[in-house]
């Protein structure tokens, strides 16, 4: 039975680690956080403020325990089917860009631009503003925009990560039971939630293949141009290696950056056609010595010989028996001391099972399963997995730089 005393330490907890983020922000002179239109859209606190960053989630997690003990668990297990109807209804007729960040406007404005008629458009935002936050509405009949839909209005990446959420991984999600239930335990790709959300027997990818906007969309989905090489290039001994594969490479970013940093290194990028011949026209004129991009499906054998063949975030995106054959597909191209890098997430110990990127790192794994009948890894499958594709691959383990999200997974060929 929990502690009767949990709520206040709880309580407690939260109050002390806010101390913390707050004398942080006092200190550099920035705004307590805020969900006005104007607000920042999020604190800038710096990679090396470990404590004021831990203090953060641990407000976070405390917060969402202290909120499901005092909603308690009868009316915490109510399911609210209505929740981002309203949000999706606001990307769709594009309430959010109806009128500009600092202005204000009224229903019957909203109503006019999106063709919704006025009841609809004050039904929809009165809801996306009790639920999500999504605009204001101060003064009746008068509505502003709040931090959210600031953000919708601003940043096309994120606007557009919240219209694949809900029009491509929402749907499949609803029908992922049905799914597991019409194909069981299947690890086919075209026997999901996806597929079944899609009135289609043909996998997500094949399916976005169809459908450019689509496609689009979903490319744009990962599209993360700041976005940093996860603490791969100060953990890895890369002035030891000569060259590189990076499978699955898209642009070319990884390699890009590991080239710019080593000049020991030549990296060549593997991926679909139209995706290297992007990332080629990409390439700085300075590495184009030691980055090329090479047209290679990871289904068929390997044609390059390497010091390191390196995969992100490509095995969670297939189940274990297409993982396997992506390594065998290695094998023939493969040098006696050759390394793999698996670089991606691996799914918490239950000791961590509370934590903020333990919450992700499990809800991506259910998303795979919803998506692409693939999954996250626990630490003890990776060796298995090594194993299972060929007992001369030696797993050397697994290890998480500071502040990554990725884990560095590392095997050596020694056949």
């Amino acid at each position: 039975m929990a502690s009767t005393n949990r709520i206040i330490e709880l309580s407690s907890l939260i109050a002390k680690k806010t101390g913390i983020v707050n004398d942080f922000l006092v200190s550099n002179k920035l705004p307590t956080p805020s969900l006005d239109a104007d607000a920042l859209w999020s604190i800038p606190i710096p990679e090396d403020a470990t404590e004021v960053k831990e203090a953060r989630e641990a407000v976070i997690d405390a917060c969402s325990e202290l909120k499901a003990l005092m909603t308690g668990p009868k009316e915490l297990v109510r399911f609210k089917w209505t929740a981002y109807v309203s949000v999706k209804a606001i990307l769709r007729f594009k309430l959010d860009k109806s009128f500009p960040v600092g202005e204000h406007t009224s229903f019957q404005a909203m109503s006019k631009f999106s063709g919704l008629n006025v009841m609809n458009v004050r039904r929809i935002v009165r809801h996306a503003i009790i639920n999500h936050r999504f605009f204001r509405e101060d003064v009746p009949g008068i509505i502003t925009h709040s931090a959210l839909t600031a953000v919708l209005a601003g940043d096309e990446l994120m606007r557009n990560s919240l219209i694949v959420e809900l029009d491509e991984f929402w749907p499949a999600g609803v029908k992922m039971t049905d799914a597991m239930e019409k194909w069981p335990n299947s690890e086919e790709s075209n026997e999901t939630g996806f597929a079944l959300a899609n009135n289609s027997n043909k996998s997500m990818y094949d399916i976005f293949a169809e459908d450019s906007d689509r496609a689009d969309r979903f490319g744009m989905y990962f599209s993360k141009p700041n976005e940093s090489a996860d603490g791969l290039l100060d953990n890895y001994p890369w002035t030891s290696n000569r060259t590189m594969v990076d499978v699955g490479g898209s642009h070319g970013s990884v390699a890009i950056s590991i080239a710019g940093k080593f000049p020991n290194m030549k990296c060549i990028v593997q991926d679909l056609p139209d995706t290297v011949s992007e990332g080629a026209s990409r390439l700085p004129a300075s590495l184009q010595d030691r980055v090329t991009f090479m047209s290679h499906d990871f289904f068929t054998e390997q044609p390059v010989t390497a010091d390191v063949y390196y995969f992100r975030s490509i095995f969670h995106n297939w189940a274990d028996k297409y993982c396997i054959k992506i390594l065998q597909n290695l094998v023939p191209a493969m040098k006696s001391g050759a390394r793999v890098i698996i670089h991606e997430r691996i799914l918490p110990n239950i000791e961590s099972l509370s934590t903020a990127d333990a919450r992700r790192a499990i809800n991506m794994d259910i998303g795979m399963l919803q998506l692409l009948n693939a999954q996250q890894r626990e630490m003890h499958e990776w060796p298995e997995l090594f194993r299972r594709a060929d007992p001369r691959f030696k797993y050397l383990g697994a290890r998480q730089p500071a502040g990554a999200i990725r884990w560095i997974i590392e095997a050596e060929w020694q056949g």
